[in-house]
């Protein structure tokens, strides 16, 4: 149980360690001008939402017998199974977003938005090994994604959170809380993920350059 629990707090504190190196990247405020600026914005951003959003509501339901859960096997495993299911789910929603956004700011085509959001996605997931939480590997969220992508009409996608359901629903599904609990957090625990994609959003309003990505786009295609 000893090593368990040192395995699960290990995980933890290495998730917290992207989440504090998105909020280090985030206070720099670069500018997103290429397609890999915009996949680690999408990547950083989805892995600090997962995990602020999952570990505080856990906290939150847990109270003081916090810490002293992930002493428990099957609750420790059960928060690393939710942090990285609820890390996928953000990945795929700010990867259709960040394409959308330099949609509704360029010329660009619904072929060349699909391909982008594509390649934001794949370059993220490419960025982390396969977890032993997720002996699967990554193929199956890869053809659910790529799915998603082709039946988007990216011209009609809006700015406000319709692209970030799934997330909200997915930390929800995952969080390791009884269901007899959760049946009273629906509201405040979307709601906590909701403020931080708001946030996120206005973030990447500031910092995108859709001219510029589009354009080293159509560069890498043609060469």
């Amino acid at each position: 149980m000893l090593n368990e629990f040192r395995k699960a707090l290990k995980e933890t504190l290495f998730f917290i360690g992207l989440a504090l190196k998105a909020l280090r990247f985030w206070h720099r405020d670069p500018p997103v001008l290429t397609p890999i600026d915009l996949s680690r914005f999408a990547e950083t951003r989805s892995k600090w939402v997962s995990q602020t959003t999952l570990i505080g509501y856990v906290k939150t339901r847990a109270g003081t017998r916090y810490t002293s859960l992930f002493a428990d096997d099957t609750f420790a495993n059960s928060v690393n199974i939710a942090k990285w299911e609820i890390y996928l789910a953000c990945l795929s929603d700010m990867s259709v977003y960040a394409a959308a956004a330099v949609g509704r700011r360029s010329d660009a085509t619904e072929q060349e938005l699909s391909s982008l959001a594509l390649y934001i996605y794949e370059t993220a997931l490419n960025n982390d090994d396969v977890p032993l939480e997720r002996p699967q590997g990554f193929e199956d969220v890869r053809k659910i994604f790529k799915t998603r992508v082709n039946e988007i009409t990216w011209k009609e996608l809006g700015e406000g959170e319709t692209p970030f359901l799934g997330s909200m629903d997915a930390l929800f599904e995952w969080a390791p809380v009884a269901d007899e609990l959760k049946k009273y957090d629906t509201l405040p625990v979307k709601n906590s993920m909701r403020f931080k994609w708001k946030r996120l959003r206005d973030l990447l309003a500031t910092l995108l350059d859709a001219d510029s990505v589009i354009a080293r786009w159509r560069d890498r295609e043609e060469n």
